[in-house]
This record gives structure tokens, C-alpha cells and sequence, in this order.
């Protein structure tokens, strides 16, 4: 009888061990980049389509669809993988004429058959102003509907007695307290809380039942439907011939029904799975150990099965918790509960965990006062607080049934570019040394870049004397810069406008050792920073751009006469969300002219918030990149480009 507390107590120090070697969980199939990417402009025609998720997509679920500026749709290739990748689709696209298209996408995640939809823009060949970064939050999906809630309360509940029944009556109770009728009652309920559960997906899918079955996702409905199958024999095996052989093998196939589960939910690595998996098991041995207690409680169990199940829910009990704690951890956050009532899943794991603590007080008042007062007559009290017990069990089980169906994490969908930092990886030709990259914001103009640069084989820090990046433009051969970075922290940093313009940039890193230096070479493509711009022609006057940025605030720029052959004025003012001013410490150009030589002018101060720059205007596309810092403390970053003709 000691083997099976100390097996429990190796699951408790697995969880631990996992809690350790936990990584993030990421909610939904949501977009993580695409190219085109939101709001990018191209001067030809893309032949492709490219999107990566941040979980791997359903293909067979996913549709992608691009439409013209008129709202007609453009011919594409069906979704297919990207070799080597589960989470990058993309789809063949005939050439397209110049203009602005949007690009719709729906999916579901093949780790939790979630679905989301969004959409993205890019133009071919058009004014800058003429497209724009679509901002509309991703469409995820909906709170749980009744039919899904209630499939997998009931997959629970079945579940939960059918394993406890297999190790309390193999742990505790024995075999002769375990009824046939409670066994065929669990069994039933997880059957119908499958089928319940698979009605619900196909109707938020929105596919016909074959469809989905025959998906990725919905094969996790068709192994769990099997292993409960599985688990409806071993439950047929121990009402004929009950045993201890018999209630292994129930436990055995409930727990094999309960790692189909787990497969099937949010955790996605595999650590996670097995810790989902440990929880889940700690779960049925302590509350589906409770139904088969109370049962036994009527029937005047002796008090040594009494203690012997007390000490079995009480390790049962600390793997939960445990496990419960690691699987938070990993899809919120630890500090999660500073604010519990961020979302829907935080909020509803909040209301289980108030249910659990009353639940875990009951059960320790059990073990400490009713379980060494518990005799012959001494089992009514013991009753009501099971009963207590039961009630509160049932309703945690709702809640997790809840739960399954929400995403832990808001979904990050980037409205538009630029929402997160780019970070690119690779090492030289001899792979000797790798370099990790960073440019935030990732965006076209100013950009704070941080290397950390390693050995390729053990990971750690090259002990460099210098490191420096330069910036190239394949398309324009003319286009090159080089910055140096400074030793910061273990890593090497520095700030700089190289990636002046929008582009695929190859950034070459060349780290000097004391004798020796080796070039890693990478691939950068900045996004166009969020912005809206709005152009005022009026005859006779420069063109005029209005560029609103976050909060209201604005900068208006312009190019004074805007006539190539002379020297031009380029003028900058910022003003803030009322219209007014904005006072400015330093304003900075970034310019790059047709010829494709990147610099940056002297700055003269005209006004509060108002600077301007002399260059010499020439014929073609120029880009413009302003950075302004206010003396609030606010940094103001835009962009625009315009042609000039001769």
C-alpha cells in the first residue's frame, strides 16, 4: 500500500521539475507576420502570399482571399505550408495591376482548434497615402456556447469518477466498494460530453461534420471518442468481473482518455501536455476519489480506508495544486493575479480559484478533525462536509469546462506594423559564431539596435573587441551605412536611421576578435511605422502632409518650393492632440534621395515646435524620415515620400 503514495509523490516532484522547464503558451493561430506585410507598399506586383501564425494552422480549415480596391476578388492559389514550417501558409498570386488590396484570412489553430479572422492591407504601386495599415482587432473565438460548455463539464465529470473509482479502489476502498451503476452513469457522461463537444466545434468551425472530423483538428475529437471507447470496454470488463486487475486497467484506459484530452487543449508543448496531463489525474484521484467516498460513507467503510483515502487526496491534492499553478503560470503570467480581471479566461480562472479555496478547506477539515473522529457512528458529519465537497467539485469542473474554451491570452494580432520589436537570427559561414538581432521598433526611420552575439556551439558570449552592422539595399546598390555598437549588458547597442526606407535591408554584422573577425550576414525588412497621412495639394503652394500619429498628435511637413534644381527648405512642425504647438527639444531628417545615399541635414529652429532643413532638390522619389522629440518627453516618429519632377 505504500507504493502508491510514493508513486503520487513522484508526480508531485515531476510537476515541480516541469514547473521548471516550463516555456510560454501562445493563445490562438493569430497572425505574427505576413508579407506583404499591413500597410506595405511595393513598386511590383508580389507573386505570393505569405503568412506565419503563432500556432500551427489547420490547412484544411483555413481559407485566405484577396481583394481589389473595389472589393473584387483576386485570384489565388489554395493555402499550403511553407516547407519546413507548421505555422507559415502561403498562397500563389497572379500578377495584379497597380493599387491598394486587402488580404482576409480565417483559420483554426491545430493545437486547440480555436478560430480566429482578420485582414491586412498592401499596395502595388500607389502614393504612399493611398494605403494604409488596417487597425481592426483580430476576430477570435466566441465565448463558449452552452453546447460546449456543457460537453466538457460532462467529459469531466465521467472521467473524473471512472479514475477515481480505478485508484481508490485500488489505493483505499477496494474493489468491493466500486457500484456498477455510478461506473455505467460516468461512462455515459464523457461519452455525450464528446459528442457534445465535437457538435459544438463543427458549429464554430462552421464545416460540415466530415469536414472537421477529417481536419487536423477535429482527428483530437476522434482520439478522444476512441479512447473513451476504449475506457467504456475497461469499465464493461470491471462490472463483470471486478478485481484489481480489472480497476488497473480502468484507471489505466480513463487515464489514457484523460492524456487525449490534454492533447487537445491549450497546452501545446509537450511539457505542458504532461503537466495538463498530471493536473488532470491529481484532479480525478482526489475529487473522483470523494464520489466513491461518500458512497462508501453510507456503507460504514472502516476507518483505516477512511485515512488511507485522506492521504491519497492529500498528495492528489498537492499535485493539483501544483500543476494548476504551472499551467497559469505559463498562459498568463506569474503576477497574473495583480490583475485577474483582464479577460475572460483570467476572470473565470480567478472565480475557480475562489471556489478551490473553500474546496481545499473543507477537505482539510476532513483530514484533521473528522478523519481521527471517524468511527462506526461517527460518519454523519464526515457526510455533510463531503457532500459540501461535491458540490463545490462539480463547480469547478464547470468552470474549467469554461475555460477550455477561452483563449488564456488576449489575442496579440498586430493591427499594424511595427506592433512589436523585429528580431532576426544567423551565424557565419563557418558556424562559429551566431548573432541575435533586435531592432525596435522594427520600424522604417529611427531604430535601436541590440546584438547578442555567441558561440554557435556552447551559446556562450564571443568575447569581441568591436561589432558594428552594415546596412545594404539589394534593390539600390547606391544605398549603404555602417553603424557601430557599443558593449552594453552583455550585448552590443546602438542607434541610428539606417533603415531609412522600406525594403528587405541586408545587415551584415562583422565581430572583431582580438586576432581574428568573421561577418554573419542578415536579413531585415522594417515595417512602415503606424501613421495616417493626408495630402493637401493647393496650386501654387508646396504639398502639404498632415501625418497623425497615436494620441492625436501630428506633424506637418512640406518641401518649400518643391522644385528640383535649387535648394529646398524642408519644413517640420509638430502640434499636439488640441491643434496646438507642440514644443520641441530636437527634431532629426533622415533623407534619402533618388540617388539613394542616406543623410541627415543640420536642423534649424523656426519656431516652438517648428525646425527646417536646406538640401538640394533634385528630380525623383524622395523619402522622408522625422524624428521629433518633445520636450514632454514624447518621442514622434513619421514618415513620407514624394516625387519630384524636373
Amino acid at each position: 500500500m505504500k507504493r502508491i503514495p510514493r508513486a503520487l509523490a513522484a508526480m508531485l516532484v515531476v510537476g515541480i521539475w516541469l514547473s521548471l522547464a516550463a516555456t510560454a503558451a501562445l493563445a490562438h493561430a493569430s497572425l505574427e507576420s505576413s508579407d506583404p506585410s499591413n500597410g506595405e507598399l511595393l513598386e511590383t506586383s508580389p507573386d505570393h502570399i505569405s503568412m506565419t501564425f503563432t500556432e500551427p494552422p489547420d490547412l484544411s480549415l483555413t481559407t485566405i482571399g484577396v481583394l481589389d480596391d473595389t472589393g473584387v476578388p483576386v485570384p489565388t492559389g489554395p493555402p499550403e505550408l511553407v516547407p519546413g514550417s507548421d505555422r507559415e501558409l502561403r498562397v500563389r498570386l497572379d500578377p495584379v495591376p497597380d493599387g491598394v488590396y486587402t488580404v482576409t484570412w480565417r483559420t483554426v489553430s491545430a493545437t486547440d482548434g480555436h478560430v480566429t479572422s482578420n485582414a491586412f492591407s498592401f499596395g502595388v504601386g500607389v502614393s504612399p497615402e493611398a494605403v494604409r495599415p488596417l487597425t481592426g482587432e483580430a476576430s477570435e473565438t466566441e465565448p463558449p456556447s452552452a453546447t460546449a460548455v456543457a460537453g466538457h463539464w460532462l467529459l469531466y465529470l465521467g472521467l473524473v469518477v471512472l479514475f477515481g473509482a480505478g485508484v481508490t479502489g485500488l489505493v483505499a476502498f477496494g474493489p468491493s466498494n466500486v457500484r456498477p451503476w455510478l461506473l455505467g452513469i460516468g461512462w455515459m457522461s464523457a461519452g455525450i460530453g464528446v459528442v457534445l463537444m465535437t457538435l459544438a466545434e463543427r458549429a464554430a468551425v462552421g464545416v460540415p461534420l466530415r469536414t472537421l472530423l477529417s481536419s487536423e483538428a477535429g482527428g483530437k475529437f476522434v482520439l478522444l471518442a476512441v479512447a473513451v471507447g476504449v475506457t467504456g470496454v475497461a469499465v464493461l470488463a470491471a462490472v463483470l468481473r471486478p478485481g484489481r486487475a480489472t480497476l488497473a486497467a480502468l484507471a489505466v484506459t480513463a487515464a489514457g482518455a484523460m492524456l487525449a484530452r490534454a492533447t487537445g487543449g491549450h497546452a501545446g508543448s509537450a511539457w505542458m501536455i504532461l503537466a495538463q496531463w498530471l493536473h488532470f489525474m491529481g484532479v480525478g484521484a482526489w475529487i473522483g476519489g470523494l464520489a466513491w467516498l461518500f458512497l462508501g460513507l453510507f456503507r460504514r467503510l472502516e476507518p483505516a480506508k477512511v485515512r488511507r483515502f485522506s492521504t491519497l487526496a492529500g498528495v492528489a491534492l498537492a499535485v493539483v495544486v501544483v500543476s494548476g499553478l504551472l499551467r497559469s503560470w505559463n498562459e498568463l503570467g506569474v503576477a497574473w493575479w495583480l490583475h485577474p480581471f483582464r479577460n475572460g479566461y483570467s476572470t473565470t480562472l480567478a472565480l475557480k480559484v475562489a471556489i478551490v479555496i473553500p474546496l481545499i478547506g473543507l477537505g482539510a477539515l476532513n483530514r484533521y478533525r473528522n478523519v481521527p473522529r471517524y468511527g462506526p457512528t461517527g460518519s454523519r458529519p464526515m457526510l455533510r462536509t463531503v457532500g459540501g465537497e461535491l458540490a463545490l467539485a462539480a463547480a469547478v469542473l464547470l468552470a474549467t469546462g469554461v475555460l477550455t474554451g477561452l483563449p488564456p491570452k488576449p489575442n496579440e494580432e498586430p493591427a499594424g506594423p511595427g506592433a512589436r520589436p523585429l528580431v532576426v537570427t544567423g551565424a557565419d559561414f563557418a558556424t562559429t559564431t551566431r548573432v541575435r538581432l533586435e531592432v525596435s521598433p522594427g520600424t522604417v526611420g529611427p531604430n535601436t539596435f541590440v546584438a547578442d552575439v555567441t558561440d554557435y556551439d556552447s551559446g556562450e558570449p564571443v568575447d569581441a573587441r568591436r561589432v558594428s552592422l552594415t546596412f545594404d539595399l539589394p534593390e539600390q546598390p547606391d544605398v549603404s551605412s555602417t553603424l557601430p555598437l557599443e558593449r552594453s549588458d552583455g550585448s552590443w547597442r546602438g542607434q541610428g536611421t539606417a533603415l531609412a526606407q522600406p525594403g528587405t535591408w541586408t545587415v551584415t554584422v562583422l565581430v572583431e576578435g582580438s586576432g581574428s573577425s568573421v561577418e554573419v550576414p542578415l536579413q531585415v525588412t522594417p515595417t512602415t511605422p503606424g501613421q495616417h497621412v493626408d495630402v493637401s495639394k493647393v496650386p501654387g503652394q508646396p504639398t502639404l502632409y498632415t501625418i497623425t500619429l497615436e494620441g492625436g498628435l501630428q506633424i506637418q511637413a512640406y518641401v518649400d518650393p518643391g522644385e528640383p534644381g535649387r535648394t529646398n527648405q524642408v519644413h517640420v512642425t509638430a502640434f499636439d492632440a488640441d491643434g496646438k504647438e507642440l514644443p520641441l527639444h530636437a527634431a532629426t531628417l533622415s533623407i534619402t534621395p533618388p540617388e539613394g545615399t542616406p543623410f541627415e541635414p543640420k536642423m534649424l529652429r523656426f519656431g516652438p515646435g517648428h525646425f527646417a532643413a536646406n538640401i538640394d532638390l533634385t528630380a525623383g522619389m524622395w523619402s522622408f524620415g522625422i524624428t521629433a522629440h518633445a520636450e514632454t518627453g514624447q518621442m514622434l516618429f513619421a514618415s513620407f515620400r514624394q516625387s519630384f519632377e524636373g
